[in-house]
């Protein structure tokens, strides 16, 4: 992993802005001031507090504050733990002599690096000494959990789904099913010619940064983007071998909000990586993200039909019909890449949203229709269990909530029930399960309160469907070792009520939202349509693909005692479920984490 950075709110999701790095010539003061919640030292190193310098040498009494302080800061209630901390790291430790290399700065600062430069490096905006000690220290210390990632990958078959590592939970760094997004450049996995990045946030020096640690600093990459930071706005003088595109949906009310990776390797082969992180330092922390990674996927015979090498889920035409809807002249090459290579051992099938209003078959194409027109193509009653399928319930997991209407059958228990339960008849509509963190979840998490920075619920939506709250479940992953490190996955699935198997799976950026999953018109003609306002892409995780057969399995769960039919389920790992079934409801006076803490 790189080197830890600041964790700051980010709107990382639907209703979010910007979440530009601020430029750090030395030590600045911490932009929450006296409501800051961290509890890190490194944080405290990074950055000023200035209400802390002034209690200090009045502070003698380690279990209250002195006299005179202000009301305020009293009401924070880890201002005591704080004290401590700045106090044992002293005034030498909290001197800054430069910029830490993994923030925007270690590529956007002016000043020139004293080392020989290239052409290419000369036209960057301020190139990285790759023969400073301290270079090599950070290059080492972001790649020393590799090992040979593409042993990994091949371990982690069938499912490719991966979280990332938790920087503040040592377990999961030797989780086998845990990856850095250092390791997603590591030379085994290939040797990287140019990348496609496809997201919504984008911390530019950050992100060179990880290419540069693993010695891809000039390689051609292009990104697709929707929230820009300093460096990216129009006018930035980019480095030469990045293009950068702005995407801007129709309407303001709408995200690009897509989380994807291309990646072109000499040998003409690609690969594709559909994610849930944005590419920031903060969400490759503490904060728990979902990674589908695909085999490296070969170049077809120069002579076959580009039409050809398509997968047994028709991923390949899913993407390239998905690329194309930008309709931008850059990702043509990238569309190019795409056509000639042999997708066929594709075992998932994609799911993506693009904006506009979409009628007749291609309104199944897209949001929740495109996900209700699979399930009834490849999912059936498995009829393994004594439960009848309409007790199967539908579990959704994400990381924001949109606007969602007066009453649960406005949509969530209507039109999106309705897709994610097919193919049950409409009279046997299974219950709806929702994961989102509790006040309580982010006040224990890992960053405190400042966990919460991803989550950007706002009060104002909730006052008008406190409906909700009866549907919602707490966070917990003990299991996976990330009950404090605050979900940014989006995730939708069907459970046993034993919680023995899944008969699908879907990992997606889409969180709880119209605007990302659609919303049915009202028009007669030319009939209802589904209208989408925002760009999101996510992968479905089907049985009859990836274990022929129609359920997985879960580990943990009942399915010892259960009939698995085929039995063909058993030559296959459990599915590497991130949560813990079975769901913990919200205790009496629980509410979900507001964003609007961070403005009070």
């Amino acid at each position: 992993m790189a080197a830890r950075g600041t964790k700051r709110p980010s709107l990382a999701d639907d209703n979010s802005s910007s979440n530009a790095s601020p430029k750090k010539k030395s030590r600045q003061e911490c932009k929450f001031g006296i409501k800051c919640y961290r509890k890190n030292p490194a944080h405290f190193e990074e950055f000023e507090h200035a209400h802390l310098t002034d209690i200090l040498p009045k502070w003698k009494d380690e279990s209250s504050l002195p006299s005179g302080v202000d009301p305020e800061i009293r009401k924070n209630p880890v201002v005591l733990d704080q004290l401590k901390i700045v106090k044992k790291l002293g005034n030498s430790k909290l001197k800054v002599d430069s910029p830490k290399p993994t923030t925007s700065t270690a590529v956007a600062s002016p000043k020139p690096s004293t080392a020989p430069t290239s052409k290419a490096e000369g036209e960057t905006k301020a190139p990285i000494n790759a023969n400073s000690e301290k270079m090599a220290k950070m290059m080492k210390e972001a790649t020393k959990h590799h090992g040979d990632v593409q042993a990994k990958l091949d371990a982690a078959a069938p499912y490719n789904f991966f979280l990332t590592s938790i920087t503040d939970s040592p377990q999961t760094h030797s989780e086998p099913l845990t990856i850095t997004f250092t390791e997603l450049l590591d030379k085994s996995l290939g040797e990287l010619e140019s990348s496609l990045q496809i997201n919504f946030m984008v911390e530019l020096g950050w992100l060179l940064a990880q290419y540069f640690y693993t010695g891809n600093r000039f390689k051609p990459l292009t990104l697709l983007y929707g929230v820009e930071d300093e460096d990216l706005k129009v006018g930035a003088n980019l480095p030469s071998n990045v293009t950068a595109v702005k995407v801007r949906p129709p309407t303001a009310f709408g995200h690009h909000h897509t989380k994807m990776s291309v990646l072109a390797y000499k040998d003409n082969s690609i690969r594709v990586i559909v994610s849930t992180a944005n590419l920031v330092e903060s969400d490759w922390e503490n904060r728990t993200q979902g990674l589908w990674i695909s085999p490296k996927l070969p170049q077809l015979p120069p002579d076959a039909d580009t039409m050809s090498g398509d997968s047994p889920t028709q991923f390949k035409g899913d993407l390239v019909r998905y690329l194309s809807a930008y309709r931008l002249p850059q990702l043509q090459e990238w569309l190019g890449k795409i056509r000639r290579a042999d997708f066929s051992s594709v075992r998932v099938c994609l799911v993506a949203s693009v904006p506009g209003t979409h009628y007749g078959p291609d309104s199944t194409l897209w949001g929740h229709r495109r996900v209700c027109q699979l399930l009834k193509e490849h999912v059936s009653d498995p009829k393994i269990t004594q439960s009848p399928w309409s007790k199967w319930p539908v579990i959704g997991q994400f990381s924001s909530i949109g606007s969602l209407g007066p009453d649960p059958n406005a949509w969530v228990c209507s039109e999106l029930r309705a897709s994610f339960s097919a193919p049950s008849k409409p009279m046997d509509h299974p219950s709806i399960k929702l994961i989102y963190p509790s006040l309580d979840n982010v006040k224990g998490s890992h960053d405190g309160l400042l966990g919460g920075g991803c989550l950007p619920y706002q009060k104002k939506t909730h006052e008008k469907q406190q409906w909700l709250t009866s549907y919602l479940h707490q966070w917990q992953s003990n299991a996976r070792f990330r009950s404090r490190a605050m979900p940014h996955i989006k995730t939708y699935l069907r459970v046993s009520p034993c919680h023995s198997f899944l008969p699908w799976f879907l990992l997606t950026s889409a969180n709880l939202s119209k605007a990302a999953w659609g919303s049915e018109t009202k028009t007669k003609l030319p009939g209802p349509g589904l209208r989408i306002l925002s760009y999101e892409a996510g992968v479905l995780f089907l049985p009859k693909f990836i274990v022929d057969d129609n359920v997985f399995n879960l580990e943990g769960g009942n399915s010892s005692s259960v009939s698995t039919g085929t039995g063909k389920r058993q030559d296959y790992p459990p599915f590497p479920l991130h949560y813990d079934l079975p769901l913990k409801t919200y205790k009496a006076g629980d509410s979900p984490f507001f964003y609007d803490i961070f403005n009070e």
